[in-house]
């Protein structure tokens, strides 16, 4: 079974290399996909037994994941998860995950912190627990069975913080499991930015998922 790890990178000179090390001792399929970086990121990663992309412009978390999704789909991925550059996800869950897929083979694995960030995780955590039945919708650490991904190439259509297809799937009746991850306190800027901005884009991204899904 081919599985995948495909991780976007944005300036993640600091923590990249130990990133990629340290999942090459559980998974040895990884993508990483440079999102115009302009720090010595590229540099690093060529120097590492991944395949790198680079994107010529920004474009974002979501759609560089796309890319590499794309990318592990057409190269025969049976599994695609998807993991951080920053060095919050701990590799050692991805063997967990491996491990579910091995064994359940799920269409869906997600990501459970024990704790969240910011107000509107919170928030979001109700709402799915009450209408789709998991806990976490936006820890980044997930994996995507390839009948998913085929089915739905597109991470998002809408502004969802790219969760979009994890409601489609499940509304479609994708089966999913459950993991407990555990997340290193982070020693970069959030992507989102601030606690205030974080928690807008988060309720934004709320909004546009009951409207959308």
């Amino acid at each position: 079974m081919k599985i995948f790890v495909v991780i976007p990178a944005f300036n993640e000179e600091k923590m990249i290399k130990n990133v990629v090390k340290e999942l090459l001792i559980h998974v040895k399929n990884i993508v990483v996909v440079n999102d115009s970086s302009t720090d010595n990121t590229v540099r690093i990663l060529k120097s590492l037994p991944i395949k790198l992309i680079t994107n010529t412009t920004n474009i974002g978390y979501t759609k560089s994941l796309e890319k590499g999704i794309s990318y592990a789909v057409n190269v025969g991925a049976d599994y695609v998860i998807t993991f951080d550059a920053d060095g919050q996800h701990i590799a050692e869950d991805v063997a967990k995950f491996t491990e579910i897929i091995e064994k359940f083979k799920p269409d869906l694995i997600l990501g459970v912190r024990s704790d969240y960030n910011r107000f509107m995780e919170h928030i979001w955590s109700y709402y799915t627990r009450f209408k789709y039945g998991f806990t976490d919708p936006l820890c980044g650490l997930k994996a995507y069975k390839r009948n998913i991904l085929l089915k739905y190439p597109v991470l998002e259509k809408h502004y969802t913080i790219g969760t979009e297809i994890i409601f489609k799937a499940l509304k479609d009746g994708a089966s999913f499991k459950e993991v407990p991850v555990k997340i290193k306190k982070r020693s970069t800027v959030s992507r989102f930015g601030n606690q205030f901005v974080g928690n807008w884009l988060e309720f934004k991204g709320l909004v546009s998922v009951i409207v959308s899904t």
